[in-house]
């Protein structure tokens, strides 16, 4: 990916923020933490780059400290394919909790879903147990997946299965995702 003339500040930011002293090591101790939207993009990154509209907040394993606002385009200098990723599964879950708060309906589409996002969903804990799957939380995730990869029509039972797990278990979990602002 080609450097942007603003990536000695935000590869400074880092090292400063970081045990190791050079790029080459720096960079390998964030994650992202979290992102934020901003519908007006008057935001401004660590690096200088202004009229940003995702704001993430990447944090050091290592040392605890936390860098924001950092724009999506700076997330892509790191070159880790596990945080643009991230990135992508961070923007869905957005994309979902603001519709949840408009009223719009979700559907599990490619609008709002990838399979990243579903195991993300799984992983973090949106599929509770309960009766309905035999307590197994992952047999809500295996059902969403099928649904999502299905190459034909939904019968009617599995329209109303998929709207329920959408509308009980992952729009309730990603209201209160806390990595989304």
């Amino acid at each position: 990916m080609a450097r942007t003339s603003n990536f000695a500040a935000l590869s400074s930011a880092v090292i400063n923020a970081s045990i190791g002293d050079r790029w080459a090591t720096a960079h390998r101790e964030w994650d992202l933490a979290s992102v934020d939207e901003d519908p007006t993009a008057n935001a401004e990154c660590v690096c200088g780059q202004t009229n940003l509209r995702w704001l993430y907040t990447i944090a050091n394993l290592q040392t605890g400290s936390e860098l924001f606002p950092i724009g999506s385009s700076c997330i892509q200098l790191f070159e880790r394919p596990d945080l643009n990723q991230k990135v992508t599964v961070l923007e869905r879950l957005v994309k979902i909790k603001r519709a949840a708060q408009s009223r719009e309906k979700i559907t599990l589409t490619r609008e709002y879903f990838t399979r990243a996002v579903l195991k993300d969903l799984h992983v973090r804990g949106a599929f509770t147990p309960d009766k309905f799957n035999h307590y197994d939380p992952r047999e809500d995730y295996d059902f969403l997946l099928a649904m999502f990869n299905k190459r034909t029509t939904m019968t009617a039972s599995q329209q109303r299965k998929t709207s329920v797990l959408l509308n009980r278990k992952v729009v309730r979990f990603v209201s209160i995702d806390e990595r989304l602002k």
